[in-house]
């Protein structure tokens, strides 16, 4: 085996530890989390949710192993499509590679949407959008088309401008998130009355849980990026292992702290909460986080919708990143026509892989039903 002095790479090498760690960290903390804690919570109860992060998070990281390992042995653009092919056969490998790249694809027009959605709905709640010539509909597909042109073109500018541009969105998403979670440690520290919210602590039984770690896992489905950086990281038998495990702790971490902020932000007994305070989170769904996080501390609308924001743009950025590098990989291996593995002799980027993914995205997000986007999404990820 080659040492990392003789891996040789088209791509440019300007990705360190902290870019690589963000791109999965960005990939990860999505909305998802978002709307995922407020079912958790209505199907499993208050102690459940966290359960079911902390448990998630142990089954990740032995996935982040596996990917850890082989991303050792073959830091090559490509990941899971690279020991698809090693392990299995050209055959095989093309089928995950495919599916690889339309699934990321699809996922940065799910989060452009995603972007969209928010900001223009608080836009729209300030009345900066009275001058708007367009129905909401029309301005949020709008706002989904220029985000993605925006970072398409960052990606195109370069690995190095990519990494730092995601790392810093995500870690203003982390940020934003961290201060959610230790408000509420805060909270139960000076109201330790708090703590009562987790009785009972499993009110619908342990069956539950499989479930909810079933539809929640999804969050954290990110540490797959990195593999795909295997041509552009420096000194990469190293830091891709490292980056994988750093980010599955880091957001672990993070939604269990999230997690426990929502279930205090509640005070029993409160004039408009006539049952217990999970239940009250677990009647709005998919949007009890947000109401919990608007009881938690002041302007935690604002801070919601902020977290939601960055979180949607480094997610976009990490998939688009994702999918052209896998679309990449395909063309390089004659998967797909060698037109596909063109790359920039001035920004050393797969330009035409990125042309062809940013079309797809385009497409996806502006002709389609939001509803169809995220399911498509799923389902490929699921594939």
């Amino acid at each position: 085996m080659s040492s990392d002095s003789e891996l040789q790479s088209e791509l440019s090498r300007d990705l360190n530890l902290m870019h690589v760690t963000m791109m999965g960290v960005g990939m990860m903390i999505g909305a998802g989390v978002f709307l995922g804690i407020g079912t958790s919570i209505s199907v499993v109860g208050p102690g459940g949710v966290l359960l079911t992060f902390a448990l998630n998070g142990i089954i990740a990281l032995f996935s982040a192993m596996s990917y850890a390992e082989l991303s050792s042995a073959i830091p090559r653009a490509g990941g899971a499509y690279n020991f698809a092919r090693v392990g299995f056969g050209r055959g095989t490998s093309f089928v995950a590679g495919w599916m690889e790249w339309f699934a990321s694809t699809v996922a940065g027009s799910m989060y452009a949407i995603t972007f969209a959605i928010y900001t223009v709905r608080y836009l729209e709640q300030l009345g900066l959008l009275e001058w708007v010539p367009f129905e909401v509909g029309t301005t949020t597909k709008i706002t989904a088309f220029l985000i993605a042109l925006f970072f398409l073109y960052i990606n195109y500018r370069g690995a190095s401008e990519t990494g730092k541009i995601g790392a810093i969105f995500t870690l203003g998403q982390t940020i934003f998130m961290l201060l959610i979670g230790v408000a509420g440690v805060i909270v139960a520290l000076k109201d330790p009355s708090r703590l009562q919210n987790f009785q009972p602590f499993m009110p619908n039984g342990w069956l539950k849980l499989l479930g909810t770690m079933g539809f929640t896992y999804v969050a954290f489905e990110g540490f797959e990026v990195i593999a795909q950086a295997g041509d552009e990281t420096i000194d990469p038998r190293r830091n891709l292992p490292k980056a994988m495990l750093y980010s599955v702790f880091l957001v672990t971490v993070t939604y269990v702290l999230v997690a426990f902020a929502a279930i205090v932000a509640v005070k029993a007994g409160a004039s408009d909460v006539n049952m217990a305070p999970w239940e009250w989170i677990g009647q709005f769904r998919e949007r009890g986080f947000g109401e919990a996080v608007a009881r938690l501390m002041p302007y935690g609308n604002f801070l919601l919708t902020l977290a939601v924001i960055f979180a949607s743009t480094s997610a976009l950025n990490a998939t688009i990143y994702s999918a052209t590098r896998a679309c990449y990989a395909l063309g390089r291996d004659r998967m797909l026509p060698p037109f596909f593995a063109l790359i920039s002799g001035k920004t050393k980027t797969p330009w035409s892989a990125l042309v062809l993914t940013g079309i797809l995205l385009v497409v996806v997000a502006t002709c389609l039903p939001t509803l169809d986007v995220a399911s498509s999404a799923s389902i490929m990820f699921l594939f």
